[in-house]
């Protein structure tokens, strides 16, 4: 035992040096440049949710969400498994200590004899090369991680529920448009079906007019099935039973603040995927360790008492009790190449965390750009789709009122019609698109969420430290 003890203090004195692992794996230097290779807009875009509190009733569906989607009540047990792993990690570098006590009684055909027992051992592995504290800070690092998938989770909902939100008003304004279409439809019927029972018109025209009814009739129907399917979207997102019951309350338009020219390309860094990706490196690191570690003997100190006696007033008298106190080394003198192979695996999924740091912050660059660049593209759009829709709508009228005139064909009324209806959906369309795009940029910035819109988890990291 004192030379276990001498090895110990030999091992502090030298600092474990010969006991520390020879490498340590970092991700490859990861890009940082000085600003966005797009040229986007300096208008019209948001760094930040704050704007999606705007909407009374979009923030209610989104506190709604956080508190009954189920993929996020997942994430808090998983928060809960995480929180419990730690503590079994951090237990295992504290002794334990199990109580034995029995009692019996047993005739061999000339007497009868009981017996009494209380036993009390106890067993403590000595962490001298730290090994059991690198798991205790993997694991650690591992609750830190469901946290942060936590607040990815709560960002990709909150992201969801907006999108779906706009969706919702989408279509219902697209209703409404081809509602209206069907009421001027039916309108323009009834004077050409008026005209030709005065002789009027031909009866071509009837049977155009007729047909165009029909058809936005049809498409009319197709526009409802949509609805409803947007509608049970948003309520199964809400953790609602998909009844096709709810309803949005806005319009298409989402306030926005400048984004600065040149936006620095650390604020990416406020990205939880990141952060997660990143402790995920530290703690196969720490695992890195442990397993070079447990190359080394182990150390462990155990102690053993109690008493016995047939009669269990006697189980606490000096007289009975029994103790005994070892120290133990063991080590593996032959494992077939076992834990070198341990460390070897180790190793290899530590150099698979740092590839996925170098990855996902990648794939964060890629959406950043893209949802900039997205955003230059369909403003552009937008402003020429008003030009677009102003013109048909004028079109539209001045080729009814020559109609009426007998200046030209219901042909060239079908057309100018049926070219203004579409100017005006394809308008629709891409202020939602911008807008679903918009909120993609949101969650590619890592933008920071309002406490209003989230349900906080710090807490569990306190549980983490405990």
């Amino acid at each position: 035992m004192r030379q276990i003890i001498y090895f110990i203090l030999a091992v502090n004195l030298s600092g474990c040096s010969i006991f520390t692992p020879p490498i340590e794996i970092v991700a490859d230097k990861l890009p940082k440049p000085a600003q966005w290779s797009t040229v986007h807009l300096h208008s019209d875009i948001k760094t930040s949710w704050q704007g999606i509190t705007a909407y009374p009733q979009l923030t209610q569906y989104i506190q709604e969400a956080l508190a009954n989607n189920p993929q996020l009540i997942t994430e808090q047990y998983n928060i809960d498994i995480a929180v419990a792993l730690v503590k079994q990690t951090k237990a295992g570098q504290s002794p334990k200590i199990d109580a034995y006590l029995a009692t019996g009684r047993q005739n061999n055909n000339q007497n009868t004899s009981n017996s009494n027992s209380i036993n009390i051992d106890a067993a403590w592995e000595i962490d001298y090369l730290g090994k059991l504290d690198d798991l205790a800070k993997a694991a650690a690092l591992d609750a830190k991680q469901a946290i942060l998938n936590y607040k990815q989770r709560q960002s990709n909902t909150i992201a969801l529920i907006g999108q779906q939100w706009f969706d919702l008003i989408f279509y219902q304004q697209q209703l409404a448009l081809i509602s209206k279409r069907q009421q001027n439809l039916q309108q323009n019927l009834d004077i050409i079906e008026s005209g030709y029972d005065q002789g009027l018109k031909q009866p071509l025209d009837v049977y155009l007019a007729r047909a165009d009814l029909a058809r936005a009739q049809a498409a009319k129907q197709e526009n409802v099935e949509t609805l409803k399917n947007a509608q049970r979207q948003l309520e199964l997102s809400l953790g609602r039973y998909p009844a096709a019951h709810i309803r949005a309350n806005g319009d298409l338009a989402f306030s926005a603040k400048p984004v600065p020219s040149g936006l620095p390309s650390e604020l990416i860094q406020r990205r939880f995927d990141i952060q997660q990706v990143m402790l995920a490196l530290t703690a196969e690191n720490y695992r890195v360790a442990h397993a070079y570690k447990n190359r080394f003997p182990s150390l462990s100190l155990s102690l053993s008492g109690g008493s016995s006696s047939p009669e269990l007033s006697n189980l606490l008298q000096p007289d009975s009790l029994v103790w005994s106190f070892f120290a133990n080394a063991s080590a593996s003198i032959f494992d077939a190449g076992a834990l070198t192979a341990k460390q070897a695996q180790q190793t290899a999924k530590t150099q698979q965390a740092a590839i996925s740091v170098t990855e996902v912050t990648l794939q964060a660059f890629s959406e950043v750009e893209t949802a900039l660049a997205t955003e230059v593209t369909l403003a552009k759009r937008e402003l020429r789709q008003q030009d677009a829709e102003y013109y048909f709508s004028v079109a539209e009228q001045l080729a009814f009122e020559q109609y009426i005139a007998g200046l030209t064909d219901y042909i060239t009324v079908l057309e100018s019609q049926r070219s203004a209806f579409d100017a005006q959906t394809s308008l629709l369309s891409i202020k939602n698109t911008r807008i679903q795009n918009r909120i993609k940029l949101l969650l590619a910035l890592g933008g920071d969420i309002p406490t209003s819109l989230t349900v906080n988890p710090e807490k569990e990291l306190s549980r983490v430290n405990e």
